[in-house]
């Protein structure tokens, strides 16, 4: 992307400083920039009671800032499915900190799937059983303000209320981010995200159409994809929301837009509906924390 002291990057190992220009101070907050120093793969509810205090501290000074925060979704179901692979190849959240009112979780609020150092070998069945399984709905979950449902309280309040309200708030703090994208729409995520911010990437995002979750979905019976549906019943409920608001804007920005067909040609196809892109988790694994491959 082009900005005024862009990242400067190490591809080997990962690794990118991105600070404002003259200033020891940090313009990008991401897992490549900065770490995971709110935890890995903090959730809302821990990165809004966590950056600014770690800024603080990278930085030497208390600092006022305004946040832009970005996300991106997937498809619930391709979604599940590719963390169910991703776990099944040996892959744990062992250093998440599920840090919620100033406090972990307990065990007794999360219980492990699993004996022993990883859950590696997995079947589905087995995966989708145990109830603790923050793989279903967690793109609800990681975008709530879990304190307003008592945490990983479960006794706090009445399971449709407690679902209720998280969806409510995932919706709430999604439609309040500047930028959210759908790994499904590569290439109109590429356009917002460009329009809204005034910035162009220097390589264009890319659509691949064929998964490993699209094949382990292929292979589902009926009563397990029941099931998974059921599972997941907020994530795909929120997801369809996503994605009628990312088409709104998508529609508001296209509608201000005086060089559409030119941007059009630049990104090429804006009409793919039926792609999915997989995760290269593989690629990933270097820079994860010990024990930490998800």
């Amino acid at each position: 992307m082009h900005y005024r002291r862009p990242c400067t990057c190490q591809r080997k190992k990962k690794r990118c400083y991105c600070f404002r220009p003259h200033r020891n101070e940090n313009w990008l907050f991401s897992r490549y920039s900065t770490g995971w120093k709110c935890g890995l793969h903090a959730d809302w509810t821990e990165l809004t009671g966590c950056v600014d205090q770690e800024l603080d501290k990278n930085e030497g000074e208390t600092a006022k800032r305004r946040y832009f925060y970005i996300t991106l979704l997937r498809e619930p179901i391709a979604r599940y499915l590719s963390e169910f692979r991703h776990v099944q190849r040996g892959a744990t959240w062992k250093n998440a900190r599920h840090w919620c009112l100033g406090r972990h979780a307990t065990t007794d609020e999360l219980p492990p799937c699993y004996n022993g150092a990883n859950w590696n070998g997995v079947a589905l069945d087995e995966f989708a059983g145990c109830e603790s399984n923050l793989a279903a709905n967690r793109q609800t979950r990681m975008l709530a303000d879990l304190a307003l449902v008592g945490c990983y309280n479960k006794t706090y309040m009445p399971a449709a209320e407690r679902d209720r309200i998280m969806l409510a708030s995932a919706k709430r703090n999604l439609a309040a981010m500047s930028y959210f994208g759908l790994t499904e729409y590569q290439k109109i995520s590429q356009y917002i995200f460009e329009e809204t911010f005034n910035l162009r990437f220097a390589i264009p995002f890319e659509q691949h159409n064929t998964t490993v979750s699209t094949v382990t979905m292929h292979g589902l019976t009926p009563a397990q994809r029941a099931r998974i549906d059921k599972l997941n019943a907020l994530d795909i409920e929120l997801y369809a929301f996503a994605k009628k608001l990312m088409f709104q804007r998508f529609e508001r920005l296209k509608a201000k837009d005086n060089d559409f067909e030119v941007r059009f040609a630049h990104l090429g196809n804006l009409g793919v509906r039926n792609g999915v892109t997989e995760f290269n988790w593989d690629s990933n694994i270097d820079d994860m924390p010990s024990n930490e491959h998800h």
